[in-house]
């Protein structure tokens, strides 16, 4: 609309062809600002998918791998304890893992940079900090287990009964690192629960919703915990 118009309508006190004008202009004005935010929210969408995305693959991942790790880490724990229970002098149980001892945090950093707080409701971005928090809190207690399986386990594995003491209990230092592994399958059990939780509530990224937050139940551990 020209603004000529407007005034060449006010001299003629065309009040009808005026107010026509005027909700072409606020027509015009309104599909232009709903036009401007539909975009944003078709890019927020976007941007959200691709983040979300990301993390599926990474808890996925997490299920996947922990799955296996924790199936063969039980069956070796059970056929130790199965060892014992029959009086014999085996090697401690340990678990070994290729690579880093601990999960890469890229996906939760690169997330943060990219401005999930602004795309998630506020309690997914607290859950999600708080499951890659305990990721590494469990990494960094698989690190101290696998140092001292490295140090004090492999060197003897050619003589069990270094293991034992003259009354065919196993050292106590041995025994407490036997239970830094089974601390760390229940562990990973309670962690692998909140992954699939968090999953869950990816369906619905901007709505509140119960916590994720892992609970593992008893904080009191058990005797000889480390």
């Amino acid at each position: 609309m020209r603004p000529g118009r407007i005034f060449e309508h006010l001299r003629q006190q065309n009040w009808t062809a005026i107010g026509i004008e005027l909700v072409i202009v606020v027509l015009g004005v309104f599909i232009g600002i709903q036009v401007s935010n539909w975009n944003e929210a078709r890019i927020e969408q976007q941007r959200t998918a691709l983040v979300l995305d990301t993390f599926r693959a990474d808890l996925r991942d997490f299920l996947g791998v922990g799955t296996k790790f924790l199936d063969k880490t039980t069956e070796g724990l059970a056929a130790f304890d199965a060892a014992r229970s029959r009086g014999e002098r085996v090697p401690p149980y340990f678990m070994r893992v290729r690579g880093s001892d601990t999960a890469p945090r890229s996906v939760w950093e690169a997330a943060l940079q990219s401005g999930l707080a602004d795309l998630v409701h506020p309690s997914l971005m607290f859950d999600l900090g708080y499951y890659y928090s305990e990721l590494d809190g469990i990494g960094v207690k698989f690190i101290r287990y696998s140092g001292f399986v490295e140090s004090q386990i492999l060197p003897h594995l050619d003589d069990p009964q270094a293991f034992y003491d003259d009354a065919g209990n196993l050292k106590p230092e041995y025994r407490q690192n036997m239970q830094r592994l089974r601390e760390w399958v229940d562990d990973s059990v309670v962690l692998g629960g909140s992954a699939r939780c968090l999953l869950a509530r990816f369906d619905a990224p901007k709505s509140p919703a119960p916590s994720c937050r892992p609970n593992y139940g008893n904080f009191g551990g058990q005797a000889g915990a480390p």
